[in-house]
């Protein structure tokens, strides 16, 4: 099935894609179709966000990390703050309040930290109904010869199954089902540790 698949797939037509960067006119073009979107309450966040902030040194979630701005924001606080900005210029230019959805895939590892941090945080200023957090799978880690990493005599040591475990997560965790009610057509998908994203309209990267 999944070969069979494979060789199904094809690039995508021209007319299915185009460039921000073509011309000021395409960008404002691309901008006011993104804020409209963004005010008919279409527009959905994605943050993959199941791994540690082992790389960065710390024994948390990464969105959690400050990334030393004077203002001492973490990432997450960024990240909610650009949401938010991008829900007031959709209701400035077009007069509607409608909310951008959030989700958020987490592990085993970090649902719980990421969750009590929001709350601590009062959601950063956000609706904590449109903000919905979701647990990827754990699998066993293997070792570069191939070979079973045990965390004990009796377990095998597990990890979160990377972002390519997203799309099996979103189906397992009801995601795409929320999508779908929520009539979401347009979704943004980052990973946790950018401190420039969310953007929102296509020319403000």
């Amino acid at each position: 099935w999944y070969q069979r698949r494979v060789r199904d797939l094809q690039p995508l037509p021209a007319e299915a894609f185009e460039s921000v960067f073509s011309s000021e006119s395409d960008n404002e073009r691309w901008t006011r179709l993104g804020l409209k979107e963004i005010s008919e309450g279409k527009v959905a966040v994605l943050l993959m966000a199941g791994g540690q902030g082992t790389r960065l040194g710390v024994p948390y979630p990464k969105g959690m990390y400050n990334t030393g701005l004077q203002s001492g924001k973490c990432l997450y606080q960024l990240q909610a703050e650009r949401i938010r900005r991008h829900e007031i210029l959709a209701s400035e230019m077009f007069g509607s309040s409608k909310s951008i959805q959030w989700y958020i895939m987490t592990s085993e590892h970090t649902k719980r930290a990421t969750v009590d941090y929001f709350k601590s945080n009062d959601w950063f200023g956000l609706n904590e109904e449109n903000i919905i957090f979701f647990e990827q799978e754990m699998i066993p880690c293997v070792s570069f010869d191939r070979k079973l990493i045990m965390s004990s005599k009796s377990s095998l040591s597990r990890a979160p199954g990377g972002n390519g475990d997203l799309y099996k997560a979103i189906g397992n965790e009801g995601v795409l089902q929320d999508m779908l009610k929520k009539q979401i057509r347009s979704v943004h998908c980052y990973c946790g540790g950018r401190n420039r994203i969310f953007q929102g309209t296509p020319d403000s990267e």
